[in-house]
């Protein structure tokens, strides 16, 4: 990745996770297309997609202005963490932007990310909930880029003002927008594979990110990006053995979980 003066800038890995919604993967990766600053490379992690997304991976991969790759796992159930551990042992780049396939990014997503990236920093973005009509426009029309565009000029012209924060604490952090280094994440050996429901995993991890001396920033009117709208899916059989989980993380200070990257076979 270059900047206007030639000067060579941070590397990037953006990963997006993804499970059997095509029109809105294929929102997304065209937001991700349309970047200021495009990233470096693209990940795809699937949590078990068939092959309706598969084909449509494959479709964008031939049009892709960077290299696009799709990590794939078997679909035995909710395992976020496992496909998210699996994207950041395959990511190429030292940095990493991290977001959800339902995800539409204002064009000035990644560079907002990078602008604030430092060493021994993570930063934690929001997100914009869409309404039902305007999902289903963009869902119905995902490789028009008017589509995309109305969604720029409803919300964002008025958002964007680079302004970031700083936190002693993960609370509030979504895993749809954030971005950290690659060596920060193995640090704290990635995800915890033992959380296998929706529950506070990204607050865990963001949590033994700060536990190991990363500071945390928020993001406020940057890195603007908006979430189209679903109903939840209910995967939340163990809820409370997550939260116990992530309560003991915060009580221990606990940095590394024991079921991480590091138990991915190489």
């Amino acid at each position: 990745m270059e900047n206007k003066s030639g000067k060579s800038q941070i590397q990037v890995s953006l990963f997006l996770t993804t499970y059997n919604w095509p029109e809105a993967l294929a929102a997304c990766l065209n937001s991700i297309f349309q970047q200021k600053v495009l990233p470096n490379e693209i990940i795809i992690a699937d949590d078990g997609s068939s092959d309706e997304t598969r084909s449509l991976i494959k479709s964008f991969q031939q049009k892709a202005p960077i290299p696009t790759k799709h990590v794939w796992q078997e679909d035995i159930g909710f395992r976020l963490n496992a496909i998210r551990n699996k994207a950041i042992k395959t990511a190429s780049y030292p940095y990493i932007i991290q977001i959800d396939g339902d995800m539409i990014l204002d064009r000035h997503f990644v560079q907002d990310h990078v602008s604030h990236a430092k060493k021994g920093r993570a930063l934690l973005g929001k997100r914009i909930e869409l309404s039902e009509e305007l999902t289903a426009k963009i869902c119905s029309n995902f490789n028009e880029n008017h589509s995309l565009k109305s969604v720029r000029n409803r919300f964002l012209g008025w958002l964007r003002h680079m302004v970031i924060y700083g936190s002693k604490t993960a609370k509030g952090v979504n895993g749809c927008n954030m971005s950290y280094w690659k060596s920060d994440a193995l640090k704290v050996n990635g995800y915890d594979e033992d959380m296998q429901s929706k529950g506070p995993d990204d607050k865990d991890f963001a949590s033994r990110l700060i536990h190991s001396g990363v500071k945390s920033y928020y993001l406020k009117f940057a890195g603007n990006a908006h979430h189209l709208k679903h109903d939840e899916d209910g995967r939340r059989p163990d809820y409370e053995s997550i939260k116990e989980i992530y309560r003991h993380t915060l009580q221990t200070k606990k940095v590394r979980c024991l079921n991480g990257i590091q138990k991915i076979s190489e």
